[in-house]
């Protein structure tokens, strides 16, 4: 993250803190979430900043809360789906494996860019939408400072290298024009690991309740695995 903010400006707290703040705001929605068992967060902004630090330039709440959880879910063939008492969702692609290797264990930032760009390519190819054609975002977040990285190589809402502080410093609410992560993901949850995908379904029903975006739900991306790591999975509410 240091090395992104030495390229692109801004510090990581301008950068990231209201990326955080969104999800926890958007996790308490969830009835089993974490804060929402445990007692709400209230996390403001200059908790944010003056956090114990972890790995500087990472605090406390830049690390996702380790919680015990598991999730499951049914698949089937779409003809034995059409007549579930659910709408079905569908699996327009899977990807599986990583996108590329580094050079060495420390990681630097143009093989984070290049890798999540990989892992984006792969997630559009294999579902033949672009991301203009993706409604709900949901991207892994298991570390904060994957969310810029994984915003700027997917693209969604039209964002490039550079421009994830200034998004995230609009307004990404479920209800706004950019809703952004509303499942809360693992920052905001707690790391089931299974909050992006809940959410992607539930938008694409229409049952996310008070995380309901107010734009087009119809496609989403959503991922459980850090980093470079390739497993997203793109789902549609209607066949292609």
């Amino acid at each position: 993250i240091q090395q992104y903010c030495a390229k692109y400006g801004g510090t990581k707290e301008e950068l990231i803190g209201p990326a955080i703040l969104n999800e926890h705001r958007n996790g308490l929605t969830h009835p089993w979430g974490y804060y929402s068992v445990h007692g709400a967060s209230n996390l403001s902004f200059e908790d944010y900043c003056n956090a114990r630090p972890v790995l500087w330039p990472m605090n406390l709440w830049d690390c996702d809360r380790p919680t015990n959880a598991c999730g499951a879910y049914l698949f089937t063939t779409a003809e034995r789906a059409k007549d579930m008492k659910q709408k079905p969702v569908y699996v327009l692609n899977h990807n599986q494996g990583q996108g590329g290797t580094v050079r060495s264990s420390t990681e630097i930032l143009q093989e984070s860019e290049d890798g999540r760009s990989q892992c984006a390519r792969m997630s559009y190819e294999g579902s033949g939408l672009t991301a203009r054609d993706i409604d709900v975002f949901n991207p892994y977040d298991g570390y904060s400072f994957f969310l810029p990285l994984t915003l700027e190589a997917f693209g969604w809402h039209g964002v490039k290298k550079g421009e994830a502080q200034a998004f995230f410093n609009g307004d990404i609410s479920a209800e706004g024009p950019h809703p952004f992560t509303p499942g809360g993901g693992n920052l905001g949850v707690g790391r089931t690991r299974t909050a992006m995908y809940v959410d992607s379904i539930q938008q694409l029903r229409g049952q996310a309740g008070k995380r309901q975006i107010r734009l087009k739900a119809e496609t989403a991306i959503c991922a459980f695995a850090p980093a470079r790591s390739a497993a997203y999975v793109v789902l549609s509410n209607t066949l292609p």
